[in-house]
Formats: structure tokens, C-alpha cells, sequence
């Protein structure tokens, strides 16, 4: 298990904390999944009927394609489930990582599409850039450093900083803590007259950030053998809301994932290549 690798499938997991991050541990590394011969994973959340996404490999153990389903609480809203983005992986001749798209499926039927680009440096991923429907400016950029390994993403407007976010790493794969800040605009209350009425309305004040921090420290608990088997953690987020809570992680007898308990549960089912 390379620490290469393990970044690759960590960035293939964590879309990062503005989309579908991957604060905690919802993964395993690559070679795992190459090793077990795995030709598709099925992700179920909320409970083993609530379709979450499809992540498909190739023989060779490459992300390829990922379906990701609209979120749903009960049966009705379960019937109604449909795919809301699909992501293609796309990789240059020494087979490393180097775009991923997203098409963005919205319920009028139109989409989107969003992507994010890899740099390397020395053979080692060096930054992803997230740019949500056009080109011209990345609306999160996220940079890594090793020994020890750590991720910091940025997001700007103009020349302000308004998300700031570093995420440190248990044996350069599973997250043990994420924290820093955002910024918001004010809502604010304005007051106007229409015909004579007096009427108010809120607005945000871009103008007038306010800024908010988080911090998740990750206690994760492993076996003789590295699994992970359970992540204690506490989150203080918008400066001072406290939640503390304990995942525990279930295996199949081949060592893979079947189960992850204790916030919103998520289970895991896997089709094999011959």
C-alpha cells in the first residue's frame, strides 16, 4: 500500500467538505479494493435499501464512473430516487489521476457540469482544483503536503479568503481531524414601501462577512492489523455548537467494509470481477 495510491483513492472519496466530503472514514485504500478483485461498490445510507451510489473500477483497480442518488427518509421518497450526478475519471499515460467531471442531473431535467483537475509534482498529487461550471476561476483549491501528510483547502472571493480548511491524517489515509473557517454574508433586514405599504425583506450583505469555525478532532481505534474499527468524535462547528458521537465499522469476512454505525449508517454491498 503506497502512500500515492492512498491519496489517490482518498481524493476519489472526499469530493471535499463544500460537496460530498468525506470528513470521516467512509472508505479503504485502493489496493484493497484492487486486491479483492472489486468491480463495483453500492453504498446505502439511512438504511440497506436507501441506494447512496455506484462507484465503478476497472480490472487494474482505477475509479472509472460514480453514481450518486438523491438523498431519501421513507418509502415513498425511496420510489422517487433518481440519479443526481454521474462523475467520469480521467487518466494521462502513466495512468495518474488527472480530471474528474461531474454532471449535475437537476430536477427540471437540465444539468450541469462541474470538474475538478489534479497536479502532480515529483509523481506525487500536489493540488485539486474545483471549478463548478466554467473555467475561468476554481472555486476551491486544495493543496497537499507529506511527512505528514495534510490537506488545506482554500476557497476565495477576490482577494478575501472566505473558506479555509486543513485536514490532518492517521497513517496518510484516515482522517483524524478537519478544522478552520468560513465566512457568510449577513442576513439583514431592509424595510421598503410599495404603494403607500410598508414591506420587509431580508437580504444577504456581501459586503459584511460574518465568520464562523469549526473544528472535528477524530479519535479513530484500529485493530493489530491497521482496520479501523471505531472513531470517536467531537465536532465544534459555527464557533460554539458541540456534537459528539461514535462510529463503529463492520467487515465482510473478506476485509471489506460492510458497515459503518452510529450517525447516519451507511452499509456497503460489492460486485467482484472474475
Amino acid at each position: 500500500m503506497t502512500t500515492n495510491k492512498n491519496i489517490l483513492i482518498l481524493l476519489f472519496s472526499l469530493i471535499t467538505y463544500f460537496t460530498y466530503g468525506q470528513t470521516e472514514n467512509e472508505w479503504q485504500p485502493d489496493s484493497l479494493y484492487k486486491n479483492r478483485k472489486v468491480k463495483k461498490i453500492f453504498v446505502y445510507e439511512n438504511s440497506p435499501k436507501d441506494l447512496s451510489e455506484i462507484i465503478e473500477f476497472d480490472k487494474t483497480g482505477k475509479r472509472l464512473r460514480v453514481e450518486k442518488y438523491d438523498a431519501s427518509y421513507d418509502k415513498r421518497s425511496r420510489k422517487s430516487k433518481r440519479i443526481a450526478m454521474i462523475s467520469f475519471y480521467i487518466y494521462d499515460a502513466e495512468v495518474r489521476l488527472t480530471e474528474k467531471v461531474d454532471s449535475i442531473i437537476h430536477f427540471d431535467n437540465s444539468y450541469s457540469i462541474n470538474r475538478t483537475l489534479y497536479k502532480y509534482d515529483s509523481n506525487k498529487l500536489s493540488s485539486e482544483a474545483y471549478y463548478k461550471e466554467n473555467y475561468e476561476q476554481p472555486d476551491y483549491v486544495t493543496s497537499f503536503t507529506y511527512s505528514p501528510f495534510k490537506s488545506l483547502t482554500i476557497s476565495t472571493r477576490d482577494t478575501i479568503i472566505t473558506y479555509h480548511k486543513t485536514k490532518e491524517y492517521d497513517m496518510d489515509f484516515y482522517v483524524n481531524r478537519f478544522y478552520g473557517y468560513y465566512l457568510e454574508s449577513k442576513l439583514k433586514e431592509k424595510q421598503i414601501t410599495i404603494d403607500g405599504v410598508k414591506r420587509t425583506y431580508q437580504y444577504s450583505d456581501e459586503t459584511d462577512m460574518q465568520r464562523f469555525e469549526d473544528n472535528k478532532v477524530i479519535k479513530n481505534s484500529f485493530d493489530e492489523n491497521g482496520k479501523l474499527l471505531s472513531s470517536k468524535i467531537k465536532s465544534v462547528f459555527m464557533n460554539d455548537r458541540v456534537s459528539e458521537y461514535e462510529l463503529k465499522y463492520d467487515y465482510h469476512k473478506n476485509g471489506l467494509l460492510k458497515s459503518i454505525r452510529g450517525y447516519v449508517p451507511r452499509y456497503y454491498e460489492y460486485e467482484y470481477f472474475e
